[in-house]
């Protein structure tokens, strides 16, 4: 079984990548990447580095050449991802891949498509598009990445004294981004996946005001919590200058939030890798330093 991994210069297939060459031979993994000088490293050790841009449609299937499983990775620009994902898996096919690995979102959810999210219905769309190519496929539902409140959303909220959304005290189950890796790598390198869909999520609900809360401890500074409504919200992005498609997708999420779309709970991350999920406490206390300023 080869296994190839597509933006493999990305954070999170990067990830991915480290663990899954803890479970296989170098032989037996294709990295690919826009950047191949970033992964000297792994080159070094024996790895197969290939060149592929899914903005350049013709060079993926040669990328793709010889590997039985693609780890796909989901883009993040809104209105041209939906393009580069159908590039990727057009490739696919043409290389011969039989199965692919896709990381969808935990909001994106074919038998619920009215998640008012922006960004869900590239994910569904990238849904039909593998449901009809014909390969088998096994869905990652991401949770919330931590990361993103902890490392963008609190530290500059934290410096203000204030953290201001419009998410209601609603909860999300936040997860590690590595701990989404290590399950990753997990499907990657094992059988009996095909045609599954994973919910892969931390192990607490949390609000945006837990995670204040959680973040005045942690880093030793007061900041206080407030939810406004979408409109005000909205207003505050604008005059901050959040470019429109950001600002609705923030604003959306908010809506989301409210509606109940993060909230499922899961323990894939325990039954996939053999280890439980860990706490956003965790991540914080590892970026102790970036929120109390220092």
């Amino acid at each position: 079984m080869r296994i190839a991994i597509a933006g493999a210069s990305g954070r999170l297939a990067r990830a991915t990548a480290e663990y899954v060459l803890e479970k296989v031979s170098p032989d037996d993994v294709v990295l690919v990447t826009r950047n191949v000088d970033a992964l000297a490293g792994f080159a070094g050790n024996g790895v197969t580095v290939r060149y592929g841009d899914y903005d350049r449609p013709e060079s993926l299937p040669a990328a793709f050449e010889g590997a039985d499983r693609l780890f796909l990775v989901s883009l993040h620009e809104l209105g041209r991802r939906v393009t580069q994902h159908r590039n990727a898996i057009d490739a696919a096919v043409a290389a011969g891949v039989r199965h692919i690995v896709y990381t969808s979102y935990i909001m994106a959810d074919p038998a619920d498509p009215d998640c008012p999210s922006t960004v869900v219905p590239d994910h569904l769309r990238t849904h039909e598009l593998l449901d009809a190519s014909g390969l088998e496929v096994t869905y990652l539902r991401m949770g919330l990445f931590a990361e993103t409140p902890v490392t963008q959303i609190l530290p500059p909220a934290i410096a203000r004294g204030m953290l201001v959304d419009n998410t209601g005290h609603a909860k999300g189950a936040f997860v590690h981004r590595d701990d989404c890796a290590a399950a990753a790598a997990a499907v990657l390198a094992s059988a009996g996946h095909e045609g599954r869909t994973y919910d892969v999520t931390g192990p607490e609900l949390l609000g945006f005001d837990d995670l204040t809360a959680l973040a005045a401890k942690i880093s030793g500074r007061p900041v206080g919590y407030r939810s406004v409504p979408d409109d005000e919200f909205d207003a505050q992005l604008r005059a901050a200058g959040v470019p429109d498609d950001v600002r609705g997708m923030i604003v959306s999420f908010g809506v989301s939030l409210r509606a109940g779309y993060g909230e499922p709970l899961t323990d894939t991350v325990r039954r996939l890798t053999g280890r439980p999920a860990r706490p956003v406490s965790d991540l914080m206390e590892r970026h102790r330093d970036l929120l109390a300023g220092s």
